[in-house]
């Protein structure tokens, strides 16, 4: 799912898992920082230290220079203390001491990323991985610092290696399985083959336990016990699909409990809370103290609302926490659980030939598409078509680089070609690096410089300002956006989307088909290149689009509440009667 304007990104939801090897209430051994464990995201503390003397002045002659060793938990201490930016010169010092050791430079890579500089992060990690290139952590980090600047192929190769290295490491293994997703060169049999394959070894890992009984009354309960589990009941995309069904549920009916793995809350939390009968704060809990805590809270169907991003708890799922267990939402494809029992979708992101083919769940499919979307607050209606003051159209795409695919970006160089004054706008560029190969790719098929505008992703603008001045967004591929679109679309700006055969691929299909808008949407490169060209052209129907599309957005089924609750919760009723008839 996109992640449109909110911090990270889509994929960003994954990637937060893992940042640096900091690690609390330890002195960290320079020769085995790298293959610590890395802290996850911001729960990650540093450590109290080895400290470096003070000695008095006129005794400073005789007391020997800090080794490297001393340097670096230096460096963690003042990181503590201080702010990561203090680490760095304790870092460079003990890189400059022993060069060819891959910890500090490692260390280097870790505050780099931190910051924010992900092609100087690359950089160091890179060295550090030259150095000791048996080392998992190092290649994860570097892998995910690739994925977050747009280098897919890296970014996939290095994850396989980390996952190679070190099969049990987790957070790798789901990083490179999503990493997959946004590949143009991976085809969704692959994309099948490696889940599948994690789904097994997983499984061998975290064995599930027998099938938890049927609650006493289950059968005939006219309140089921509903539980979902995910680490974004907070200011993220999640939210903006998640509220609309819990605030317009069925209480009656079902019995709602949230269990929260990540500590991190806000006013979007705060109302989440409002909304359901339980809440739990999980992130603490090891999964054998969650799998109790859902048991004893006699949970009858549990939802991942996760799947293989950050903060997921699939090792709980895996083990078979509740009797019924369903994922939805926050992950567009197939966990490879086997003791994942249904994933809820619709039959247009997902048909049933071929996805049925490629999912271990068995899918459960919405009626109207699987969506339906609040906006944060009540973003400013559109104004007048920017192109009518500026003379040209301006394209926009609001989706991390990491989905720009070779495909797309061949796309984008021959919409510009065909329209020789169009400019394009690229939003969250996090890498320098990036930016100016794809400027100079542009550049060299005959389109100017001064048309393309890379935006330095730095912090997200106020709701909904990101897409001032843009006429027609062009969606990603093969990893479409979801909470972007909706975004562009509930601000006035037409979306044109290339679509694929797996569900990640489609979702822009899906979202167009729910607004009338189908024709906005291809399977065929050149008519994306098309369908761009002849929109922009038409400056009559990007006015008339601009100006009807929030209405047309607040009249579709992708903002009725009230249908999309009721149709959720039929199929989690669907879910429970298959149960109760399979265990008969």
């Amino acid at each position: 799912m996109s992640k449109g304007g909110k911090p990270e990104g889509q994929l960003g939801r994954i990637y937060r898992s893992v940042r640096s090897a900091f690690i609390s209430n330890k002195t960290i051994d320079p020769a085995q920082a790298s293959e610590i464990a890395p802290a996850t995201g911001a729960t990650a503390a540093t450590a109290a230290v080895v400290t470096i003397s003070t000695v008095p002045a006129s005794a400073a002659s005789a007391v020997p220079a800090p080794s490297a060793s001393e340097l670096i938990n230096e460096g963690l201490r003042q990181r503590q203390l201080t702010g990561t930016a203090a680490a760095r010169p304790y870092f460079e010092r003990a890189a400059q001491l022993e060069p060819n050791s891959h910890v500090p430079w490692f260390m280097l890579g870790n505050v780099a990323s931190e910051l924010g500089d992900l092609d100087a992060a690359v950089a160091h990690y890179s060295h550090a991985r030259d150095l000791n290139p048996s080392d998992h952590v190092i290649r994860y980090n570097l892998g995910l610092n690739h994925l977050w600047r747009g280098y897919i192929d890296m970014a996939i190769e290095e994850l396989r290696a980390a996952c190679s290295l070190n099969s049990s490491h987790v957070q790798a293994q789901s990083s490179h399985i999503m990493a997959l997703h946004s590949s143009d060169r991976v085809s969704p049999e692959e994309i099948d083959v490696a889940t599948r394959e994690w789904g097994a070894r997983f499984s061998l890992e975290h064995p599930a336990s027998v099938l938890p009984a049927v609650r006493a009354g289950a059968e005939h309960a006219e309140r089921l016990r509903v539980g979902f589990v995910s680490g974004d009941f907070r200011t993220h995309s999640v939210a903006h699909f998640f509220e609309p069904i819990l605030s317009a549920r069925d209480r009656g009916a079902f019995s709602y409990a949230l269990y929260s793995n990540q500590h991190a809350q806000d006013a979007v939390t705060q109302r989440l809370r409002s909304y359901v009968d339980d809440w739990r704060e999980t992130w603490r809990l090891t999964d054998d103290a969650l799998i109790e805590l859902i048991r004893n809270d006699r949970i009858d169907i549990l939802v991942d609302l996760s799947g293989h991003t950050a903060d997921n708890r699939l090792a709980v799922f895996a083990r078979r926490a509740a009797p019924v267990q369903v994922t939805y939402l926050g992950y567009p494809s197939s966990t490879g659980l086997a003791t994942m029992d249904y994933r809820i979708t619709d039959a247009v992101t997902d048909p049933p030939v071929p996805a049925d083919a490629w999912h271990c769940e068995r899918l459960l499919r919405l009626p109207d598409t699987q969506w339906c979307f609040r906006p944060f607050g009540t973003p400013a209606a559109p104004g007048p078509l920017p192109a009518s003051e500026a003379g040209f159209v301006t394209f926009g795409s609001f989706n991390n680089l990491t989905k720009a695919s070779d495909t797309l970006l061949a796309c984008w160089v021959q919409i510009l070609l065909a329209l020789p004054t169009a400019h394009l706008r690229l939003t969250r560029v996090r890498s320098a690096q990036r930016a100016a190969e794809i400027v100079t790719l542009f550049e060299r098929s005959g389109v100017a410089a001064e048309r393309i505008e890379c935006v330095v992703y730095a912090k997200d603008p106020p709701y909904g300002q990101q897409f001032a001045g843009i006429d027609i967004a062009l969606d990603n591929y093969p990893y479409n956006g979801v909470t972007t679109t909706c975004e562009t679309l509930y601000l006035g700006v037409p979306v044109v989307s290339l679509y694929g055969r797996n569900g990640v691929s489609r979702s822009g299909l899906s979202l167009l088909g729910a607004l009338g808008l189908g024709e906005l949407a291809t399977s065929i490169p050149e008519q994306y290149v098309e369908i761009a060209v002849a929109l922009a052209g038409d400056q009559a129907r990007l006015e008339q689009l601009r100006s009807s599309l929030r209405a047309r957005f607040e009249k579709s089924s992708l903002r009725d509440e009230k249908r999309f609750a009721v149709n959720f919760e039929a199929l989690l009723r669907t879910a429970w009667r298959q149960h109760l008839e399979h265990a008969r």
